[in-house]
Order: C-alpha cells, then structure tokens, then sequence
C-alpha cells in the first residue's frame, strides 16, 4: 500500500510539472507523456502515446536538432544527453532545453526518459540583455570620443577614420570569403579597440597633443626677445650710445636670423646645413639695460628646433607614448563582457612593433596578436595620410604605403596583412 501511495506521488508531481516529459522505449514507442509535454510540442497525449517516436516528430525537418536529440539518447541510453536546441510549432520557433536519461524497471533498462524545458522567455531576455551590454559599450565609446573631439578636433577625426577604414577592410575580408574574416563577435570587439585606442589622450596636455611646430608658444617668447632688443637699440641711438647705420645693420642680420628661425621651426625636417646654423646661433648674445649679456636664443630654445623630424622634444615624446598605458589603465576599470575581454591589450598595444622597438611592453613577433598587427598598421596609415594634422601635410597613398612597406622591410609591421590591407583599398570609403 505505502509503495502504491508512493507511486501514485510520483506520477503527480511528474504530470504536473511545468517541464516536459516523455518516456520512449528502446524500439522507439513513446509510452508517457505529462501535460507540460503536451503544451511545450504541441501535440496531443492521445496522439503521442503508443505512437513511434519516429513517424511523429522525423517528418518536421526544421526540428532535426530536437528528433536528433532524442534519437541519440534511445541509442546511447548510458551516456546523459544535454541540449539547447530551436523547435517549430507552425510560424513560431522556441528554445527548448534537452536532457534525456535512461529510464530502469527493477533494475532493467527499459527505455529513455526526456526532460523538456521551454526556456524560450530566458533566451529572449538573454537577448535582450546583450543588446542592453551591446547600447552600453557603444554608448562608453561615443561618450568618451565625444571627449576626445572635445579637446582636440583632429584626434577625433583620427579614430572615426580608422573606424571607417576597420570596417570596410573587414568587409573585404567577408565578400572575398577570405580565410582571416572575422566573426560577428571578433568584429565588434576589434572595432571597439578601434573606438578606444587613443582614449588615453584625455591625459596628455592639449599644448603637446596639438603642437603644431618645434617651438610652440616659445616662438612667440623668441619675437617678443627680438622686438625688446630693438627698442633697446633704438634707445642707444638716441642716446648716441650706438650710430643708427649700425642699428640698421643689426636689426637686418635679427630680421633674417628670425625668418630662419621660423623656416626652421615649420620644416618637415631639419637638415644638416640648418642644424649647423642653430649651433652658431649658440653663440650669438645681447646686452639688456644693464648690461648683462644674455644669449639670442636659449638652449631650451636651441634643442626644440633642432629637432630632425617632428616637433616633440623627448620629454613631450614621453608624455605622448604614455598615452597607451592610460589607455591600458582606463580600459582595466570598465567590466567588459568576456567575448570583449580582448579590447583593453588590443587597444593599448597598437605602438608594438614586431622587433620589438615599440612601446610600452617591446613586444616582439608572436607576442603581438594579428588584430593588434592591423590596429597597428591602420594608426600609422591613418597618421601619414590625414589631412587635418596642424603639424604637417598629408601624405599620398603611393608614399604612405612606400614608408609602410619600409616600415616592413625593418622588420616592424607585418607584412602579410600590410599586403592585404593595400588590396582591399579600404581607405577609398573615406570618400564616399
């Protein structure tokens, strides 16, 4: 009696659960099934039980994965079979969580029984919510290159470029069906490296990030010195200190030592002969009113605009490639999803150079990620080629990709991408 009492519990509680249940023989015959089971496949008790498993459910093609499932329990009953699969009923789909175990009478085994839950709602807020986590990173991005263009127009201008050019290369890579195309989900966490790989700049003084000559605003200190001398020797003609030819003479070999200056300071690059010129303006000195001798341009003045190709000095340098550890630090703090776990190195390694000469790790070769080798290969094709720099002028395409493939040679940037970017022509949609 307590067994039957106990029986009779069982088949209770199994009839009236939410999840499914079917219990199938080992020749395939569908002996029970509860009410959830009738709800969840949308079939009949009557028409299920007694029935094959078989000439019911092999007919609906678009529900392989589920008849499949099932299948693969009734010839492998030892081994629990676990699945989230799609399911039909007419024009709407479900998900449907799977899991089949082996079903025993005194011990025997007499066929499989299979557990159906209708996780269809989960799956959609699943959704859901990654499309929340997909509006939230977006809105992290536009917010801070919002900041970014804030500061500075032309760094803005910088990564929305590199942006475009990411995309239309990595749809090249999709339409040629090329073997390194990218999946949905690597897609998007290269071009959220993309977005992101100068965000660090929000640390860098604006006066270094847009410096637009050698000597910035220290040119401007080097005229007013020029305009002071002047005066102090217009003061010493009038004071018959000086006769007024020699100040003629004077003031014309300053006017021409400051056109000099200004060449200097605004050329793409310093040669020899100009180097040589700046080391004798070493020695050039005027007196103030008191006579104390102070040189024409001071050795601060002397080491910015002598430097060959730029317009940082060291220190400035410095200051401006510590923009990828801030941007390796901010990144650290945002909780990314883990299919973006790669955004923070991708984004702070783009310096690195394959010989190991970039910053801020010297990663070499196999150190460096292909999705980096790319990022990498975009900043510096973007750099050369811009057209909104204040520093200097664009370059052509032709010579952009000459330095790149220099850049190649010296064993620097990988030269396998290098040569599929240049086929895709990616950066021809920045004209569109």
């Amino acid at each position: 009696m307590e067994k039957d009492y106990r029986d009779l519990i069982s088949r209770n509680i199994v009839q009236d659960m939410m999840e499914g249940v079917l219990a199938i023989r080992f020749d395939g015959t569908i002996s029970y099934v509860n009410n959830a089971a009738e709800k969840i496949l949308g079939r009949d008790r009557t028409e299920m039980e007694g029935k094959k498993f078989a000439s019911l459910f092999f007919g609906d093609e678009e529900n392989d994965e589920f008849n499949q499932t099932v299948l693969d329990a009734i010839y492998d009953s030892d081994t629990v079979h676990e699945k989230l699969v799609p399911y039909f009923k007419g024009d709407k789909m479900a998900q449907l969580h799977v899991i089949t175990s082996v079903l025993r009478n005194m011990g025997e085994k007499v066929g499989v029984v299979t557990v159906i839950g209708d996780v269809t709602e989960l799956a959609e807020l699943k959704i859901r919510s990654a499309e929340q986590t997909k509006r939230l990173l977006d809105s992290i991005v536009k917010t801070l290159s919002q900041a970014i263009d804030e500061r500075s127009s032309y760094t803005a201008n910088h990564t929305r470029n590199m942006v475009h050019i990411a995309e239309a290369f990595l749809t090249w890579l999709e339409t040629t069906d090329h073997s390194w195309k990218f999946d949905e989900d690597r897609r998007r966490n290269f071009l959220m490296s993309v977005w992101l790989h100068d965000v660090g700049k929000l640390a860098v003084p604006l006066e270094i990030m847009d410096k637009a000559s050698r000597l910035g605003p220290k040119l401007k200190d080097i005229e007013n010195r020029f305009e002071k001398i002047d005066l102090l020797e217009e003061l010493a003609v009038f004071k018959n200190q000086m006769p007024a030819c020699d100040m003629e003479k004077r003031k014309q070999d300053r006017d021409f030592f400051l056109a000099e200056i200004r060449r200097i300071n605004n050329a793409g690059f310093v040669p020899d002969e100009a180097l040589a010129f700046l080391e004798n303006a070493r020695m050039v000195t005027y007196r103030d009113t008191d006579g104390t001798e102070h040189p024409l341009l001071t050795p601060e003045e002397i080491q910015d605009i002598s430097i060959r190709k730029g317009t940082l000095n060291d220190a400035e340098r410095n200051i401006i490639q510590s923009h990828v550890t801030v941007t390796r630090r901010i990144l650290k703090q945002i909780d990314f999803p883990e299919k973006y776990m790669d955004v923070a190195a991708w984004a702070s390694e783009h310096h690195e150079l394959l010989n190991g000469r970039g910053y801020p790790d010297h990663l070499v070769n196999e150190k460096i990620p292909r999705e980096v080798r790319l990022l990498t290969i975009l900043d510096i094709f973007e750099a050369l080629t811009a057209k909104d720099r204040p520093y200097k002028k664009p370059m052509p395409i032709e010579k952009a990709f000459f330095v790149l493939h220099d850049m190649e040679k010296h064993g620097e940037v990988d030269g396998e991408i290098l040569g599929w970017f240049e086929q895709s022509h990616a950066w021809e949609q920045l004209s569109l």
